[in-house]
């Protein structure tokens, strides 16, 4: 009997370090930047099931990105549900590069990068009437409609389009 209380425990307690390295896993891997290909245009949308998000689509040499970075650091911090989604329009080598850039914008989350398909390919798949113009922001709303902004978006104008998406009051 003492024999089986320890095995049995041994095995709980294999279980259970298995259990939390899975689930510290699959946290370092929604932390890391995925490579986008143009058949996960869909896909991004998709995984936010049915809620209104914000698509950010910036690069590592955009001035400007930083900037719009910066607002959604003061947005998150009055709306911390603020679902938001990057996409660095570099290419899939600089992933290092991205996810550091990621961590210090504490935007590590649904994080992506252009992958190895032409960039005309992966900017169509994205939105076939964008030519390529940075930062670009998308507002989507629950039922997938969704508006295209290019350059800096202005404190008030973030207010704007965050009400059309119904994702701030």
């Amino acid at each position: 009997m003492m024999r089986s209380r320890r095995q049995l425990l041994a095995a709980a307690m294999t279980a259970a370090v298995a259990t939390c390295a899975l689930m510290l896993g699959t946290a370092n891997a929604a932390d890391r930047v995925a490579v986008f290909e143009s058949a996960n245009a869909a896909r991004i949308a998709a995984s936010q099931q049915g809620k209104p998000f914000v698509l950010v689509v910036w690069s590592l040499d955009c001035v400007y990105c930083k900037r719009n970075f910066d607002a959604i650091g003061k947005l998150r911090a009055r709306h911390p549900d603020l679902r938001v989604v990057t996409l660095a329009t570099d290419s899939a080598d600089a992933s290092p590069q991205v996810q550091k850039m990621l961590e210090r914008v504490r935007l590590t989350r649904n994080a992506w990068v252009f992958g190895h398909e032409p960039q005309e390919r992966l900017r169509y798949a994205v939105d076939p009437d964008w030519m390529g113009e940075m930062p670009r922001t998308y507002f989507y709303r629950a039922d997938g409609q969704r508006q295209g902004v290019s350059g800096v978006i202005s404190e008030g104008d973030w207010a704007r389009h965050l009400r059309w998406a119904g994702i701030a009051g």
